[in-house]
């Protein structure tokens, strides 16, 4: 699975980064982010995975700074 790690990178950097992430990877679903425990890197990748029309889900339950991005059209 594709990832990429934003840890270190500022918000905006953070945004730029995932955003071409995710449409790069688009077709390749699906892929994790990891943003650590920062509440506002969660929104920013949340942000962009709902204008993709995606899902995520933490990656496990003990793991809730990465997110595993899906389409949200999978069961």
């Amino acid at each position: 699975m594709e990832s990429l790690d934003l840890h270190g990178l500022s918000y905006e950097q953070a945004k730029i980064q995932a955003t071409i992430f995710i449409e790069n990877n688009l077709n390749n679903l699906p892929i994790q982010i990891i943003t650590g425990n920062s509440v506002d890197m969660k929104k920013i990748v949340e942000e962009i995975i709902a204008s993709h029309n995606l899902k995520s889900s933490p990656k496990t339950h003990y793991n809730l700074g990465c997110l595993v991005i899906s389409d949200s059209s999978e069961h």
